[in-house]
């Protein structure tokens, strides 16, 4: 095939034989190629050298993405067919149906006797005056959480430290740690918080880090923070974080806000736990961050954080733990007879922890605390104005101004309960979630999803729809989260849940539900069971973003009954 001469290429006969072949095929693709383009001057060449290139990188980016090429094409249809005339039409009509059917039915449509207050009053009210109103707007609630209704809401039981904690919120109600000078009492219990979350977490040395509004801004300041620790340290400036596709929606916010590429992992469809190993394959050259949970919210999983900590060593990204459900309870858990594997900084991956103190720290809700293995990843958390002519402002959480008080019940709760009295309920939740988990096992049609070892608890059933089962269990007063994809029903257990028959009146509710749908397992869901079966089908997520959306326009509405 050519005249050049043949290469020696080992002293093995067989690999040298393989190697002359691949030599004659490479010599003839070269020769080939030069006579094509023996007829284009050098510029041509090169113009059409950068198409190809330009359209192969098209072609693979397209190819190669995080959604399935599949459902990436019925996403594509579904939106090409929108904007056709008759169909768009159509859809456009169901959603509009849609959305006025949530504006007259909400807890924004005020029953008769009440109206909205939408100006100040020309004369100032009394206290008294002022109680009155709030009374009158408190008979609006009619979901009873104190007696344990709700999933998750309120984590605290009736008794809990009320009285203490009222007292020094009403003591702190003024304060700001802004003002450090001012409230150097703030600075120091804020300090002794994150020192005492860190010993909790078995921190090997001082632990860094600060008390924010909730979860959500935790998590929000660790991805952040390793977005810019990445940038500084390894010149990433295209980063991708790699997580569970259960992990809390606060991260897909966090990738929205700081404009991170989020790569979301399917996890196992019987046990709900994530792969280790998927999540290691999705690891590039721009990962900042993997993300590990205890529990994951839906189904109330433990993550394997000792495989993605060897993973987070390895390939040399940020290992964040979300333990911002389950960060009161999971410390304690060993000392009250229900050990877990390691999920702290005991793991040498683990470079930050959320942890929220407002559930089973048992504080006001406002309160979350997020830590850091070390205090050089903590600085890429504070932000610095330096040329302001305000002069230099810094601060180390999303909001400047920040109430000292929530700071000062959430140093109040943990010194009063103590580890003693987390310990003991720890145990008392853990015990109940084993002891729902026992009797929901025990019930024909329905199945606990996975295998939940804290406080969370879901359940599905495969011959009729759970969607049903959540209707009928609103109707007796039951405030459950509905899960999608797959379809099931949650509870995050609490305090409130461990008062005497709670738990046996929800199996009891479960068990007679379930059997009314067992006598028609193929029933038609309606009323709100039937738009979320809707909202799983419908392939363009967008639509069901906007009618999302349209529930928080709603929640800021003031418009009078009678009112257009």
């Amino acid at each position: 095939m050519s005249g050049d001469p043949l290469p020696v290429l080992t002293d093995n006969p067989y690999f040298n034989q393989v190697g002359l072949v691949l030599y004659d095929y490479f010599t003839f693709f070269k020769t080939t190629v030069n006579n094509e383009f023996k007829q284009y001057e050098i510029w041509q060449v090169m113009l059409i050298t950068v198409a190809l290139t330009l359209m192969s990188e098209a072609i693979l980016n397209f190819l190669i993405q995080d959604e399935p090429l599949l459902s990436r094409f019925k996403k594509g249809l579904f939106k090409a067919v929108r904007v056709t005339p008759i169909i768009g039409a159509m859809i456009k009509e169901k959603v509009d149906k849609t959305k006025a059917e949530m504006a007259n039915d909400g807890p924004w449509v005020l029953p008769e006797g009440h109206s909205y207050q939408t100006k100040l009053p020309e004369k100032g009210l009394s206290d008294k005056e002022v109680l009155g109103v709030l009374d009158k707007y408190n008979s609006l609630n009619d979901v009873s959480w104190q007696k344990g209704r709700c999933s998750g809401t309120i984590y605290c039981a009736e008794e809990d430290k009320n009285e203490l904690l009222s007292e020094v919120y009403k003591n702190y109600c003024w304060t700001n740690p802004l003002h450090v000078d001012c409230f150097k009492d703030v600075r120091k219990m804020e300090a002794e918080v994150v020192a005492m979350c860190g010993e909790m977490f078995h921190h090997p040395g001082k632990a860094s880090g600060s008390v924010t509004s909730g979860g959500t801004e935790s998590i929000l300041m660790s991805m952040k923070t390793h977005r810019d620790w990445a940038r500084e340290t390894k010149g990433i400036d295209k980063p991708n974080i790699v997580c569970a596709i259960t992990a809390h929606p606060a991260f897909d916010k966090a990738a929205a806000y700081f404009k991170i590429h989020i790569i979301h992992i399917p996890v196992d469809p019987v046990t709900y736990a994530v792969n280790p190993r998927d999540i290691a394959n999705a690891i590039n050259s721009n990962t900042i961050c993997i993300v590990g949970s205890v529990p994951q919210y839906p189904h109330g999983i433990m993550d394997d954080i000792a495989a993605l900590s060897e993973i987070a060593v390895r390939y040399d990204v940020g290992l964040h733990v979300d333990a911002c459900l389950g960060g009161f309870l999971i410390p304690f858990m060993e000392d009250a007879g229900f050990p877990l594997p390691p999920f702290d900084f005991r793991l040498p991956g683990v470079t930050a922890i959320s942890i929220d103190t407002h559930k089973y720290g048992y504080t006001y809700k406002g309160s979350s605390v997020v830590l850091y293995r070390s205090v050089e990843t903590f600085y890429h958390q504070i932000t610095s104005t330096t040329e302001w002519p305000g002069g230099i402002y810094a601060s180390p959480t999303l909001a400047g101004s920040r109430p000292g008080a929530n700071i000062a019940v959430t140093w109040a709760a943990m010194m009063s309960f103590g580890r003693d009295g987390y310990v003991s309920a720890t145990s008392e939740v853990i015990r109940g979630a084993r002891y729902l988990i026992d009797g929901l096992e025990q019930i024909e049609g329905v199945e606990v999803m996975g295998s939940p070892v804290i406080s969370c608890v879901a359940w599905t059933s495969k011959i009729f729809n759970i969607y049903n089962m959540s209707s009928d269990l609103t109707k007796k007063g039951w405030n459950l989260a509905v899960l999608q994809f797959p379809a099931g029903i949650h509870i995050a257990l609490t305090r409130r849940h461990m008062s005497p028959g709670v738990i046996d009146q929800l199996l009891l509710d479960i068990k007679e539900s379930a059997a009314v749908q067992m006598l028609n397992p193929g029933a038609a869901a309606s009323g709100a069971a039937a738009m979320y079966g809707m909202a799983a089908q419908i392939p363009d997520r967008s639509i069901v973003g906007d009618i999302s959306r349209e529930f928080w326009r709603l929640y800021y509405s003031t418009k009078n009954n009678g009112e257009s």
